[in-house]
């Protein structure tokens, strides 16, 4: 699943039920990925063992391209960069004008 077949090509947040900043951080996840023309899909790491094993309380936690790019407190300005180097470095252009 992981940097697979779930949000491919788009942006995976994985957070659970409860997580005050998994709430926060979608939200703003979901503003970025706008502002470049990305999906993202929320996954819930408790109907995953093995992603509540790899991320238990370090959530929520964002990846791109098989990448994590952040997790915890999220940064717009912070993912906002990281997203826009990655494009750039697939040979893309960042939609974004921020």
């Amino acid at each position: 699943m992981p940097g697979g077949e779930v949000g491919s090509g788009g942006i995976i947040v994985y957070s659970k039920p409860g997580c005050h900043l998994c709430d926060e951080g979608f939200e703003k996840v979901k503003m970025i990925a706008a502002r470049f023309q990305l999906t993202v899909t929320k996954v819930d790491i408790l109907s995953h063992p093995d992603l509540e094993v790899r991320h238990g309380e370090r959530i929520p936690v964002v990846e791109y391209a098989g990448e994590i790019l952040c997790w915890g407190r999220i940064s717009e300005k912070r993912l906002d960069r990281e997203i826009r180097k990655r494009l750039e470095n697939q040979g893309q252009s960042p939609i974004s004008e921020r």
